[in-house]
């Protein structure tokens, strides 16, 4: 597909989206509820920032309060205000809901945020760019590819921004971020983070030779799913482990949430209900000869990956790892994969459309 030539931001920069809501004279309004709305409170304490109202699509109203304010409806902030600046707290991959804030962000001024799922008290604002400017370049520079490269920096930008014009650029559909992957030599696979099984399913679709999966999940009522799903499978041989992927096997502090959020070491402090886990390293677990491992463990991939450098090292497998849980990912996995297998792998960036910029994923495959 067709890419917009992003380049990297100015540095240092100036400023950023928190920058500029501070001093917005115009009413802010938050579009949606819950716990992004809560982060979303929490940052704007930090510079200041007042929340005129909160609101919700028509016909999702009901009446309710939330933090003390009734949520309206979009029709109601429309008429009650004759200029606003709107702030986006949720996600959202559906085409749909992406057209629909599509079409408000051609309308309004709007903003979208850029929240790490983990680590929440680090957030790639201009002090985190201008501060980590040296290593966000260093992997910049690593990248295979001119499509990496744009994706990196429309990411950089919109982060920077919070302007969802970049998240419209410079994504690839799931069929072209597979089209990267040895398909038809992929055997052996380790999904570090299996949730419901959904990626298990991806997989068989794409990898015609699957023979034999070992799937991680640490969530209970996610590994129930997954095993509800396992059992209707005939082929391939999938092996189900209730633990967390990490840099060795022990025991360990665990968030539960029933959904993509729960993770280990969580600073969440969100619905998360915690636990002890068992964490496991990919070495401890791998048959012989795998050749993809695919990370998607709410920020704690760089400690999975020290867990897998055995595997690594004896099979270099294929590797697909998650970029945007915590800020630094972007750059630190990168850099981590560059620095410590220098002469095994090409590395790739892609993200899937989706507002914010979630679902980026660096692909190491081999040289």
């Amino acid at each position: 597909m067709p890419y917009t030539d992003f380049p990297i931001p100015e540095h240092p920069c100036r400023q950023d989206m928190w920058d500029k809501l501070a001093e917005e004279s115009r009413p802010i309004v938050v579009y949606g509820m819950g716990n992004g709305a809560d982060k979303l409170i929490k940052r704007f304490e930090k510079y200041n920032i007042e929340i005129a109202d909160f609101f919700a699509s028509d016909g999702f109203v009901r009446g309710h309060f939330f933090h003390g304010k009734r949520v309206k409806s979009f029709s109601e902030i429309k008429t009650e205000y004759p200029d606003f600046v709107i702030v986006l707290s949720f996600a959202s991959n559906r085409p749909e809901v992406i057209e629909m804030l599509a079409e408000i962000d051609r309308t309004y001024e709007m903003y979208v945020p850029d929240m790490p799922v983990a680590g929440e008290d680090e957030y790639f604002d201009r002090e985190f760019f201008n501060a980590n400017y040296g290593e966000i370049m260093r992997a910049y520079r690593a990248l295979a590819d001119e499509d990496s490269r744009r994706a990196y920096s429309a990411i950089l930008n919109y982060r920077l921004s919070g302007k969802m014009s970049y998240l419209l650029e410079a994504y690839s559909t799931r069929d072209e971020l597979y089209s990267l992957l040895p398909a038809e030599s992929i055997k052996k696979y380790v999904d570090a983070g299996a949730y419901n099984g959904d990626t298990v399913r991806e997989a068989i679709e794409y990898f015609p030779s699957l023979e034999e999966v070992v799937a991680i999940e640490p969530d209970p009522k996610n590994f129930k799913k997954l095993s509800k799903y396992v059992d209707t499978l005939t082929a391939p041989k999938v092996k189900t482990v209730m633990a967390a992927a990490y840099s060795e096997c022990k025991s360990g502090t665990f968030a539960s949430s029933g959904n993509r959020n729960s993770s280990v070491n969580s600073t969440a402090s969100y619905q998360h209900k915690t636990e002890q886990v068992q964490l496991v390293s990919v070495d401890s677990l791998v048959p012989q000869g795998t050749n993809y491992v695919k990370y998607d463990v709410e920020g704690a991939e760089r400690e999975a990956l020290l867990g897998t450098d055995k595997t690594i090292r004896d099979y270099a497998p294929t590797l697909l790892v998650s970029l945007y849980h915590r800020s630094r990912d972007i750059f630190s996995l990168v850099n981590y994969l560059s620095d410590t297998y220098p002469d095994t792998y090409k590395l790739y960036v892609r993200r899937l459309l989706c507002v914010p910029a979630w679902e980026i994923d660096l692909i190491a495959c081999n040289k």
